[in-house]
């Protein structure tokens, strides 16, 4: 596992790395080719704003329409020569000579060429009408190409425009001034830049090592579940998705031992409960192989009832069985509720009469579901059956059906006693009993509203316990309706 944590450590923490230094390294490109056509263009936007006396003078010109300049290139270049100045030159200076050259020639214009651009000045300089299509010049485009407007009396807020005075960039290298400058701002990049990559390195280790902490305690903690001990707890101390998982193996690990206990509950309870009848049935026996017992009627019907009481002890653990496998409900067919609710109150009321207790009947008309009505008769003959075991007599059972809200809606009433408050939500639990001598007595096996509950959500209804009106226990059964 050791390896799996570095392998995973290593990916969180190069998928973060390398994401943030790939847009660094984007933006830094991006940045400095923007960076230098920018000051290129800067650079030729302030050239072409000194070239005051040439647009003056064109626009003293456009009255003869510039058509002169389209027909006759050299005229183009003579009047550019003729009316600019050199940006960074006086009109009433010469410019000063390079170190170690010959002094400019003076009363002479200086040469258009000089200064390393690579272009001439008049073949950097374009003239565009109105619409921006091109009069004279070079018609060829630097890759930065900047124009300023032409316009009547030199003042565009008011005059009206005539054209545009275009101007292309130098084709040859930038100045050494130039170059120092870009070389600055390109230092000045390439650190941020390093030092955003190495901001990001770090945040990087601490996401990966913040992501890996829960991961390694979830991981401790499958372990722990793994080996069988389910009582261990991972520390939450997150909110996020990881924190939602920590959460999650919690419940998990709560439901878990939760159902471990059960478990041991219910082997325990089945052994103790199996044990009573084989108990009393051995003891007839041995006594029978003894010569102390003879085989008369008393004998034989102690050991049939012990019998009996262990058949359906089985039964009901086979119920119980099948409906945590979801395979209890498997013979569905249309079923008269009320028919079937009759049959089970023909059958229970001798006993009931024997013990001093009245069943009353308020069965509505045939009412159709959906389910087995051997299943559901057993539902009914338990509680039937269990309102006797607990009903003091003279007493009285009250078998409802009616239906809400398109359920059929089976309730069976009875006269005290009650069971506590505290054991009324705990019935429906196996081997549970409010009051154990009393049941065991009885012969019951403690699974009987266990079975009931079975059977009941595996047709899709609700079944709950509560206190009757009646004084005894109400237990309310809902199954859905058939509509068809």
């Amino acid at each position: 596992m050791k390896t799996i944590r570095r392998s995973l450590f290593a990916k969180i923490f190069s998928a973060i790395a390398a994401t943030a230094v790939l847009v660094v390294m984007v933006m830094a490109v991006i940045v400095a080719f923007w960076m230098r056509d920018g000051f290129a263009q800067y650079l030729l936007r302030g050239e072409l704003a000194r070239f005051d006396d040439l647009t003056s003078s064109l626009a003293d010109v456009h009255p003869g329409g510039w058509t002169q300049f389209a027909d006759n290139p050299q005229q183009w270049s003579d009047f550019v020569r003729t009316h600019a100045r050199r940006p960074g030159i006086d009109s009433g200076r010469p410019p000063r000579p390079p170190p170690g050259g010959p002094p400019p020639t003076a009363g002479k214009p200086p040469p258009l060429g000089a200064g390393g651009e690579g272009l001439r000045l008049d073949e950097r300089l374009v003239l565009l009408d109105r619409e921006g299509y091109q009069l004279a010049g070079n018609p060829e485009r630097t890759k930065v190409f900047e124009r300023r407007p032409i316009c009547a009396q030199g003042d565009c807020a008011d005059g009206e425009l005539l054209g545009y005075l275009g101007m292309n960039a130098p084709v040859a290298a930038e100045s050494a001034s130039d170059a120092f400058f870009l070389r600055g701002q390109y230092l000045s990049l390439l650190l941020a830049a390093l030092i955003a990559i190495a901001v990001s390195a770090i945040a990087a280790y601490i996401i990966a090592r913040q992501l890996l902490g829960p991961i390694r305690r979830l991981e401790a903690g499958a372990k722990t579940m793994a080996s069988g001990n389910y009582t261990a707890r991972i520390r939450q101390n997150r909110k996020d998705e990881l924190g939602q998982l920590i959460g999650h193996y919690n419940t998990l690990a709560a439901t878990l031992e939760q159902t471990e206990r059960a478990e041991r509950e219910w082997i325990s309870n089945t052994s103790h409960e199996l044990q009573t009848p084989l108990a009393v049935l051995r003891a007839q026996i041995e006594a029978l192989q003894d010569g102390i017992r003879q085989p008369d009627e008393k004998t034989l019907t102690e050991m049939h009832a012990a019998l009996m009481r262990l058949s359906r002890l089985v039964q009901d653990l086979k119920t119980l069985s099948y409906a945590r496998e979801a395979e209890l409900a498997a013979n569905f067919a249309r079923e008269d509720l009320s028919g079937l609710a009759r049959v089970s109150a023909d059958a229970a009321r001798l006993k009931l009469v024997a013990q001093g207790i009245d069943l009353d009947l308020d069965l509505a008309a045939p009412m159709l579901i959906e389910c087995d009505g051997v299943q559901i008769g057993q539902v009914i003959d338990n509680l039937l059956e269990n309102a006797r075991r607990y009903t003091d007599g003279p007493g009285k059972v009250r078998m409802n059906l009616e239906e809400i809200d398109g359920f059929a809606v089976l309730s069976v009433d009875d006269t005290p006693p009650a069971p506590p408050d505290a054991d009324v939500g705990r019935l429906f639990d196996r081997f549970f009993r409010a009051e154990g001598s009393r049941s065991r007595a009885s012969g019951g096996s403690g699974l009987g509203l266990s079975v009931c509950k079975a059977i009941v959500e595996a047709h899709g209804g609700t079944i709950s316990a509560g206190h009757s009106v009646l004084g005894g226990l109400q237990i309310i059964i809902r199954l859905p309706k058939d509509t068809a």
